[in-house]
């Protein structure tokens, strides 16, 4: 039981340091939007601030569940079990995504953003593994 709370709070952890701290947070000046936002409508500027906004609380979501609920999400029972599988496959499904949409070789990309590349994906699936452990332990059960 305390492997499944260690990775359940290893998620947890990923997620804010990855994507809340590093990188989803800082997004408007690593990508340039102000420039890019220049050349769209002000609608499709509200839109995509507006996705990004929603991600961003979908992920202090899963931190909060991964953290205040770490006794129920590690048993995987119930309820806990469906939020469980569903973090594992999210993550899973992204790390597929970087590796097929974001392929740095479908364009020029700087060798940052090549390192960038790899290293969401090795993240990614990090937490595709952490999430899935618990689930792998009360389906062996």
């Amino acid at each position: 039981m305390i492997i499944n709370k260690t990775c359940i709070i290893t998620g947890g952890v990923l997620i804010v340091a990855d994507h809340m701290v590093v990188f989803h947070s800082r997004f408007y000046k690593l990508f340039n939007w102000k420039k890019d936002f220049e050349r769209i409508t002000l609608r499709n500027q509200k839109i995509f601030y507006t996705i990004h906004i929603a991600l961003l609380l979908f992920f202090l979501v899963f931190t909060f569940l991964s953290f205040v609920y770490v006794n129920e999400l590690s048993q995987c029972k119930g309820l806990a079990f469906s939020i469980v599988i569903s973090y594992s496959l999210f993550w899973l499904w992204r790390a597929i995504w970087q590796l097929i949409y974001f392929n740095p070789k479908k364009s020029n990309s700087s060798k940052k953003l090549v390192f960038l590349h790899y290293f969401l994906i090795i993240i990614f699936l990090a937490l595709f593994v952490v999430y899935f452990i618990p689930v792998l332990s009360k389906l062996s059960l």
